[in-house]
């Protein structure tokens, strides 16, 4: 149990923050005096919101694309990059997104959208307030910089969506775009959680089956079970916790299938065992009677 508290401590003090460099901030204001702002209308602070923005309305169902920002030669010299900002929806129909659109001489286009359930790239609908957007690209560690990007609002259903000053940024090699802060790990670390903790679960629940299918360290084995059991209920607590606190599918899904198994297995196993050591130690006791 030593080694699974140490793993658990491990990762849970991994919590990552994407070491993002900015590379561009664009304010509405000065794009639009700039006059590079191609569709919406900039808003100054208000007394709902204390920062300037700029708002775009769908015209009709047939023009449901805006395009907002246009960005030639960005000066990206990593392969992983994004333009991220603040967003807010008002009264979207369906399933609104942003997309950006990253222009290659050598591959042609390619987007990315925010169309997830959950999380900074979550899809827009409804009425919603402000939250953090990402909209990442991965390009090929061979291929040459994006000469130009492209950023739209797509609102099929219609509807208003409002965008605070945005920023291009890069990444280091490894980072994560959709880390967030105060996230606790990252895709990659939560594959380390699932792989280090399940196995050293399932070294240990091998080691529990052939002590207790051959009889012997009783002490050891129901007190590895009662011990992984409390370990589960710690888990599952965690990743409820996570749930709550709004933490991505990495982060809380490992800690709810492994805490849920090992909060469940063990009572189930814990009467079938004391029945069978029980069993063994009576017929041990009638072996040296009749001996």
């Amino acid at each position: 149990m030593r080694m699974l508290a140490a793993i658990a401590t491990v990762v849970l003090a991994s919590s990552l923050a994407p070491a993002e460099e900015t590379l561009l901030e664009i304010s509405w204001a000065t794009w639009a005096e700039e006059g590079k702002l191609e569709a919406g209308t900039p808003l100054p602070p208000d007394d709902h919101t204390p920062f300037a923005r700029l708002r775009v309305e769908t015209v009709s169902a047939e023009a449901p694309t805006a395009t907002v920002l246009t960005i030639d030669r960005p000066p990206i010299k990593a392969s992983t990059y994004a333009v991220v900002g603040q967003v807010r929806c008002e009264d979207v129909e369906g399933k609104g997104y942003l997309e950006l659109w990253s222009h290659f001489a050598d591959s042609g286009k390619h987007y990315s959208r925010t169309l997830a359930g959950r999380g900074p790239m979550k899809h827009l609908s409804g009425t919603s307030g402000w939250r953090r957007f990402v909209l990442p690209f991965r390009a090929r560690a061979a291929s040459s910089p994006p000469q130009k990007l492209v950023v739209n609002v797509v609102l099929p259903g219609g509807g208003a969506v409002e965008l605070g000053d945005v920023r291009l940024v890069q990444y280091a090699p490894g980072e994560d775009p959709l880390a967030v802060p105060g996230q606790w790990w990252g895709e990659r670390t939560g594959g380390l959680v699932g792989g280090l903790l399940g196995a050293a679960i399932g070294c240990l629940g091998a080691l529990i089956g052939v002590l207790g299918g051959s009889g012997k360290a009783r002490g050891l084995v129901l007190g590895a079970l009662k011990a992984l059991c409390a370990f589960g209920i710690v888990l599952l607590a965690l990743g409820l916790a996570a749930l709550a606190l709004e933490q991505p599918y990495a982060v809380y899904y490992p800690l709810l299938l492994l805490g849920g198994l090992c909060a469940v297995l063990p009572p189930c196993l814990l009467p079938g065992l004391r029945k069978r050591y029980e069993a063994l130690e009576l017929r041990r006791m009638e072996a040296q009677d009749m001996a």
